[in-house]
């Protein structure tokens, strides 16, 4: 490749990826917001649920309340991530390599893109850098290879397996306080304990 065509090439990668962190970061702030609201209606939702006795209902709504609340995490995470390689996007540029201390927000990225759907730029910016530094590159963060480099938080926020009881039984215990509820915690106490020996009991 000729040095003009390097030139070139580097300012079209240059370009495209600060148009699409700029896009991603939009995108996530106004998400933030509607999740924000979103959040806000649900817990309210589960407060009148603990209030009239409908404490089953409590206990399934209230996963849903835990993954919007991991999720709104996860976007606050790379939003940062966005800001930090939208700024460096010039020294990106002129290295072959992925520098050192990009190397856990690049990969964070890359990681979020696929699961963070509400975004679809950062798909846009994972495929410009797998042609920037290849697809073993991408693949790495992409499957969590020892050496991803991967936000460990992140990695935690985007999990989709069930929170476990002392996660439900906290956030339930918060919402009760948040609506100044007089809300006895035994029963659901119980019934979270009692599922969780179950599952001990089914992996014996």
């Amino acid at each position: 490749m000729s040095l003009l065509s390097q030139l070139f090439n580097r300012g079209v990668f240059g370009a495209k990826c600060k148009t699409s962190l700029t896009l991603a970061i939009s995108r996530i702030k106004l998400l933030h917001n509607k999740r924000d609201l979103q959040l806000k209606l649900m817990r309210k939702e589960i407060a009148q649920f603990l209030q009239s006795g409908q404490e089953p209902i409590a206990r399934i709504r209230v996963e849903h309340v835990i993954r919007e609340e991991n999720l709104t995490a996860a976007y606050a995470i790379v939003e940062l991530f966005c800001e930090f390689v939208h700024a460096r996007v010039p020294i990106i540029e002129s290295q072959r390599e992925c520098p050192t201390d990009l190397h856990e927000a690049i990969a964070s990225i890359i990681y979020a893109a696929p699961r963070c759907s509400d975004v679809p730029d950062l798909l846009i910016i994972r495929n410009l850098f797998t042609t920037k530094y290849g697809k073993e590159f991408v693949s790495a963060a992409a499957d969590l290879h020892p050496d991803s480099g991967v936000n460990r938080e992140l990695i935690e926020k985007l999990s989709i397996s069930a929170p476990p009881a002392e996660t439900r039984l906290k956030v339930l215990k918060d919402i009760a306080r948040e609506y100044n509820l007089e809300w006895d915690s035994s029963r659901t106490e119980t019934e979270l304990n009692k599922k969780h020996e179950d599952l001990l009991l089914l992996l014996t």
